[in-house]
């Protein structure tokens, strides 16, 4: 049973928030992440299909994390070894003692911990179990940061208060009639049932376009859910989707779709391969190109990390162009300072303009994503 996908998991959900919830009131507001993790245990033990699989990935990590990644004293080699399984099931070498859902997100988190992580902090077994496996975000996200999962962990009690509560019903409901309604009603009398046959030229471009509109309420639903969810056991996840397809270029539509994604990225893979290139001598007289080669291959990442399939590589190699042409230009007004493009054309209709590029693009990329054009 997968968060969010059937009516088994909304009761389990109900009777999550309503445990703990029921029991800060008789625990004099104590023991939060002992419940939780509590609660996640038999989750995992009951509701999961892959038990051991899970529970053995978090006890390998945790220990690799708090008693040898330190002595290897090298980031990229910790994450090589916390990403393994995962790559693993990249290609489709998924052996069940390693294999879960939600392994992708787990793997992030774990990389996370193990990158942030000093001796001085003493990595807790029980925060660190929660923040892999917090039940709402696990499988698809949102991905959060280690240190502030954990001081809301530890203030979890004190941060469940009308408002919040209000604030994640709201938000739980706007997701559930995204994921639900809106994106069941395009799947069902929008989207092309099956592609197999061929399209015409016609339903292919209504296809693409209906495709878009269903990832976005469907993926935007799920992780709402997960928001409100969250808030409701008073733990406030990021958001994840912000009106991505008002975007104006590649950097804005990323920091609006899946943004939380987009951010872990950011800090824990292109800050680093930036630096990394920064050793290159030929590249130091060339900071354009070390630019683009960083933004190119963290987007591309950013398509093949859901698998080495050509639908994925080919909308990784697409998010990479997009987002290099974007740069190369941006930085080219700037050192004209003039727009290129647009020359001294009103903002409004530029903004306009952009809007409407970029949102075709944006749907032709999810298309190529979808694999759907096969």
């Amino acid at each position: 049973m997968l968060p969010f996908t059937n009516i088994d998991f909304f009761l389990f959900a109900l009777l999550y928030v309503l445990v703990v919830r029921l029991f800060g009131s008789f625990s004099g507001k104590r023991y939060y992440p002992q419940i939780t993790a509590l609660l996640t245990v038999v989750y995992l033990v009951f509701y999961f299909r892959y038990t051991a699989a899970a529970l053995g990935y978090v006890t390998f990590t945790f220990l690799y994390i708090r008693f040898l990644s330190q002595r290897i004293n090298h980031r990229l080699v910790s994450a090589i070894i916390l990403a393994i399984p995962m790559v693993l099931l990249k290609v489709h070498l998924n052996p069940p003692f390693l294999y879960f859902a939600g392994l992708s997100f787990v793997t992030f988190r774990a990389i996370q911990v193990s990158i942030d992580y000093t001796k001085e902090e003493r990595l807790d077994l029980i925060h660190y179990f929660n923040f892999l496996f917090f039940i709402p975000s696990f499988y698809i996200g949102p991905l959060d940061r280690y240190k502030r999962f954990t001081e809301n962990s530890r203030n979890g009690y004190e941060s469940i208060s009308t408002a919040m509560t209000l604030s994640g019903l709201q938000e739980f409901l706007k997701g559930f009639a995204y994921k639900f309604i809106i994106a069941e009603f395009i799947a069902r009398y929008w989207l092309q049932g099956s592609t197999e046959n061929g399209l015409s030229a016609g339903e292919r471009v209504s296809d693409v376009y209906a495709y878009a509109f269903y990832l976005f309420f469907d993926f935007a639903g799920y992780s709402s859910m997960a928001v409100g969810m969250g808030n409701l056991v008073g733990i406030a996840l990021p958001f994840n989707f912000n009106k991505p397809f008002i975007a104006v270029n590649p950097p804005d539509f990323w920091q609006r779709w899946h943004a939380s994604l987009t951010s872990w990225l950011g800090d824990y893979f292109f800050k680093p391969f930036y630096k990394w290139l920064n050793g290159f001598q030929k590249l130091k007289k060339s900071p354009l190109a070390k630019q683009n080669l960083a933004i190119f291959f963290t987007l591309f990442l950013m398509g093949i990390w859901n698998g080495f399939e050509s639908n994925f590589i080919l909308s990784g190699l697409v998010y990479g162009i997009y987002s290099v042409v974007h740069n190369t230009y941006a930085i080219q007004c700037r050192k004209q300072d003039k727009d290129i493009v647009f020359g001294s054309m009103n903002p409004k209709i530029i903004r306009y303009l952009s809007i409407f590029v970029m949102f075709n693009l944006i749907c032709v990329a999810l298309y190529l994503f979808s694999g759907r054009y096969q």
